[in-house]
């Protein structure tokens, strides 16, 4: 047999494997348009709020899955922030009671609805992400530095959670 025709029967097979696969997520969610009123903050992040809920829209509108719409929307997502906890993570080489690096968990609890049908999708799910910041120059200016990369953590797990089977 040429050569030619071992490779390209070979090459034949393989393709075959790839010919089911589908870009993106092939699950379709229950609604079009969802609703995403501001977070209400319950935490001790007094800027989260804000950063959440824009970080939050631009997440599902990037998805392409869905539309952001107003009070009329197929979906309400309503999210409390629930927590903001902090965790030594490092601990400084020449004193262990001063703290160099910390993980900064902020947590909130999520709900999702369907308004005309009163239908809920789920109902206070706990949904949280964490970062590390080192806390040379203080752990309040730190933490604040950080508040926009946590919260876009935290938007991203939120809108797995929305845009996924449940």
């Amino acid at each position: 047999m040429p050569i030619h025709f071992v490779a390209a029967l070979g090459a034949a097979v393989a393709m075959g494997g790839c010919a089911g696969y589908q870009w993106g997520d092939p699950v379709d969610v229950p609604f079009q348009t969802i609703h995403v009123p501001p977070p209400v903050n319950a935490s001790l992040a007094p800027q989260a709020a804000a950063l959440l809920g824009t970080a939050l829209r631009q997440e599902l509108e990037q998805s392409g899955r869905v539309a952001l719409g107003g009070a009329g929307s197929d979906a309400v997502l309503s999210v409390t922030i629930s927590g903001l906890e902090r965790e030594i993570s490092a601990e400084q080489q020449s004193d262990t009671a001063l703290a160099r690096k910390w993980r900064v968990t902020l947590s909130a609890d999520c709900s999702l609805a369907n308004p005309q049908t009163g239908k809920v999708f789920f109902e206070r799910r706990k949904v949280s992400a964490f970062d590390e910041v080192y806390v040379d120059g203080g752990l309040v200016a730190a933490e604040y530095q950080n508040m926009p990369v946590l919260t876009r953590r935290l938007a991203t797990a939120i809108a797995r959670e929305v845009l996924s089977v449940w």
